[in-house]
């Protein structure tokens, strides 16, 4: 017992060791599991950002993609009134269309990325 004078009495003196041991243990075991979770956490989040990327760029390719598809609409009213020019062999036209295609192999290839990443990541 605690006599008030800074002094432990006999019977708690020689099991305050085992304490500290034990807080020690538990402060290390605690600390591990930190690492533990930061770690994996930091893992989730590289892996989150990296899916984050892929749609970002998916995005912006289909956005890309709309902008060629409405130059494509607005030649063929301009070409509207020829009727001597064939529609599908205008160099804006079939440059746009190529682009297109281009455009939707690079997306579909974003989301085959993005879709592998995220198996990876369960």
């Amino acid at each position: 017992m605690y006599s008030g004078k800074g002094e432990l009495t006999s019977s708690r003196q020689g099991s305050g060791g085992g304490n500290v041991k034990k807080l020690l243990d538990d402060f290390r075991k605690g600390l591990e599991r930190v690492r533990w979770f930061s770690a994996v956490f930091a893992e989730r989040l590289k892996i989150e950002i990296a899916i984050f990327k892929l749609l970002y760029e998916s995005d912006r390719m289909s956005k890309t993609r709309e902008d060629l598809l409405r130059k494509i609409g607005e030649r063929v009213i301009e070409l509207k009134g020829h009727q001597d020019k064939n529609i599908l062999k205008d160099s804006v036209v079939a440059e746009a269309a190529a682009e297109i295609i281009r455009i939707e192999k690079t997306l579909d290839d974003l989301k085959g990325k993005a879709a592998e990443i995220g198996r990876v990541a369960e």
